[in-house]
């Protein structure tokens, strides 16, 4: 069995960043796109869906990193 070092924990740290980052991009881009429309009623609605959307992106990627590390640090069954 392999030694687990401080290496495992920097790897979920640098997965919840990359995911936060890429849903900082969505925004980013999302109110880019958002402004080439005139103001209205509707671009409200548009920022409101980039927000989701960005945020929906962060805490999945958080969520998803979380499980990857979960069961790569969990004891592996060898009967199967």
């Amino acid at each position: 069995m392999k030694p687990r070092g401080p290496r495992r924990p920097v790897l979920l740290a640098l997965g919840i960043l990359l995911a936060w980052l890429v849903g900082a991009v969505v925004v980013r881009l999302g109110l880019d796109w958002s402004d080439t429309f005139p103001y209205s009623e509707a671009s409200e609605w548009r920022y409101l869906g980039v927000a989701v959307v960005a945020l929906t992106i962060a805490i999945g990627g958080s969520i998803a990193s979380i499980l990857v590390f979960r069961r790569a640090s969990a004891p592996h069954d060898r009967r199967r």
